[in-house]
């Protein structure tokens, strides 16, 4: 496993000069298109790998093995589970072959990881383990994919980009809240682990990142209907500069004259004059009830 420069199967990927090596050999080049950053700090891939709490028979999928580091480092921890790895690079493929091709229980799929069904990923009554460097432009729909699929998962570690991360465990009802964050903390318990610095990369991107965890709960924090429920949230932070009054009758989801939105938020017991960002999440729980009420009418 030592390093010998060349970029050989089995070479740790744990300097920007073994990364570089390894895609000199198959004469690949990282694209910009999907964000590609290739990890190469051993003290950050052993603390991924703490976070996720590897059992040896667990299930694990990994979104984007890239060069295959952290890939290597799960297959190695999981010899009686599974992983299963989806790389939308078609020119990575012949290299994760080879880097993989020691362990068997490793599935290699080339496709994309947001048009994959996760639940179908392994059989019905195994939870598995999600793991990752999510791809800055796609980072939201991926998360909101986990969320929908958090029945079959026990947990997700992920590697976003500083500010998601952020945006992610903040608050309901504080500045910082985002429509992403409060529903990704209706389903999960989220908790930024640690900050990944830009130089833990090569090439090194622009900003720093956070590694996150996700613990899926066994029931949501709200018990409005589902559906009505995430309109409001994107309602309420569609518009974060306008008044909730304004935001909920400019939402094309809702629908709603301002004398509707009024009489929501009044029975609601919200503010009109209030941001979005300002609402708990029972707040937005109360609007989405009304909500529901009054479609049904």
């Amino acid at each position: 496993m030592g390093q010998n420069g060349n970029g050989s199967a089995g070479e740790r990927l744990t300097s920007p000069r073994a990364v570089r090596a390894l895609l000199r050999r198959f004469g690949l080049r990282p694209r910009k298109r999907w964000g590609q950053h290739f990890l190469c700090d051993e003290n950050v891939l052993l603390k991924v790998l703490e976070a996720a709490e590897l059992r040896p028979d667990d299930r694990v999928f990994e979104v984007g093995p890239g060069l295959g580091v952290l890939t290597e480092a799960v297959a190695a921890r999981v010899p009686e589970g599974e992983l299963i790895a989806v790389e939308i690079d078609a020119r990575l493929i012949p290299l994760l072959r080879e880097r993989l091709s020691r362990f068997p229980h490793v599935k290699l799929v080339h496709g994309d990881a947001l048009e994959l069904d996760w639940t179908a990923l392994f059989p019905p009554q195994i939870q598995a383990k999600a793991l990752g460097n999510l791809p800055y432009g796609i980072t939201a729909p991926l998360l909101e994919k986990f969320v929908r699929s958090r029945g079959r998962f026990e947990r997700a570690v992920w590697m976003v980009q500083l500010e998601v991360a952020q945006k992610l465990t903040a608050p309901p009802g504080t500045r910082g809240a985002s429509a992403l964050g409060v529903f990704v903390q209706a389903f999960c318990d989220v908790e930024r682990l640690f900050r990944v610095s830009r130089r833990s990369f090569w090439p090194p991107p622009e900003v720093d990142s956070a590694v996150v965890r996700l613990m899926p709960l066994s029931e949501p924090r709200f018990s409005a209907p589902e559906g009505a429920f995430l309109r409001v949230v994107r309602a309420a932070f569609a518009h974060r500069r306008k008044t909730l009054l304004r935001a909920l009758t400019l939402s094309p989801e809702l629908k709603l004259s301002k004398g509707q939105a009024e009489t929501l938020l009044r029975r609601a017991g919200v503010e009109g004059s209030r941001r979005g960002e300002t609402l708990t999440l029972d707040e937005l729980d109360r609007l989405a009830h009304e909500l529901a009420r009054m479609e049904r009418g």
